[in-house]
């Protein structure tokens, strides 16, 4: 029996093909005999492609195959098929093009979906940040802390020359010789909203930084959403356009496939996209995470911090009015 025979685009050194007669068992991959891993891959999005990721590489769009009916055929084969019509070939062309666009686009517009979403946890993220009011009084409550326990200092040595100054100080004085735990008291105060200080700036300086990363992933992943959509936009219409003006009834059936690098995914891609929006995304995650212990933690110190700030003034307002009396 007799092999079938196929015509093959054959490129030799970089220069244009041209079409050659081979017998079936000439050829190295014999459809029948193709990876079903591979298959599978073929049965995907040529726009898609990226050579740099991709487990198996090809040369054109024509490999991928389409569906005809029940059967699976390679886009190539089916477009240059004698026993198809030029109408059929054509519809096969538009039917292929109408399905990869519609896949891209899913793509395309759930990475996107998942990038807008990202403003949402940043807006979560910040509401972690200590407030300016919160940071002034912690500030406040510190330097009163000083003042209260700093009576044997040059500062109050200074303020002690007016009479009001050694009035205070006299105050004070007396309260600590009366409660002796007081000094206590007001030394686990300065350190305790120090800790609060320190605490807020770190976390002010963390947020800070994530925020500004954040604006500028923000604004390259803006442009890229642009790039992305006018790179395939031209691909898929350039693509289309070829296939369609190739099939004519005047044309011949052998003409050259189009290159898989006219077709593929540029540099900024659905894929780099998707991975730094994920990036974006595990980072807020983790801030996110944190909120309860964040919140907590913020809470204990700051209410430690006016406790302790207020128990002193408490004791002061105690002394001033025992002096009176």
């Amino acid at each position: 029996m007799n092999a079938s025979k196929y015509n093959v685009y054959e490129i030799k050194d970089g220069k244009p093909g041209k079409y050659v007669k081979v017998r079936n068992d000439e050829i190295e991959n014999p459809i029948g005999n193709i990876d079903p891993v591979k298959a599978s891959f073929l049965r995907g999005n040529p726009f898609m492609y990226n050579p740099e990721t991709v487990l198996y590489k090809i040369t054109s769009l024509e490999e991928y195959t389409i569906p005809i009916k029940k059967k699976e055929m390679a886009f190539g084969d089916a477009i240059r098929n004698p026993q198809f019509s030029v109408s059929k070939r054509r519809k096969l062309i538009k039917t292929a093009f109408k399905t990869w666009n519609k896949d891209y686009l899913k793509q395309k517009n759930n990475a996107f979906t998942e990038n807008d979403k990202i403003v949402e946890i940043i807006g979560d993220v910040s509401y972690l940040k200590f407030s300016w009011k919160i940071r002034i009084l912690l500030y406040a409550l510190f330097l009163f802390s000083i003042l209260m326990m700093g009576i044997n200092s040059q500062l109050w040595d200074f303020f002690a020359r007016s009479s009001v100054g050694s009035y205070f100080r006299n105050v004070l004085m007396n309260l600590y010789q009366s409660f002796e735990w007081l000094k206590i008291i007001g030394n686990i105060a300065i350190y305790i909203i120090l800790l609060s200080i320190f605490y807020a700036s770190i976390y002010s300086i963390i947020s800070r930084d994530f925020a500004k990363n954040y604006r500028l992933a923000q604004s390259y992943l803006d442009r890229s959403e642009t790039t992305i959509s006018r790179s395939y936009r031209n691909r898929w219409k350039r693509a289309r356009r070829y296939y369609l003006s190739s099939i004519k009834k005047k044309k011949s059936l052998y003409f050259p496939p189009l290159d898989i690098s006219a077709v593929q995914e540029g540099q900024i891609n659905i894929t780099i996209f998707k991975e730094i929006c994920q990036v974006l995304v595990d980072r807020a995650y983790k801030f996110k995470k944190s909120k309860p212990f964040i919140i907590a933690f913020r809470n204990i110190i700051i209410f430690l911090s006016i406790g302790l700030a207020a128990t002193l003034f408490v004791f002061l307002i105690y002394g001033l009015i025992m002096s009176i009396f």
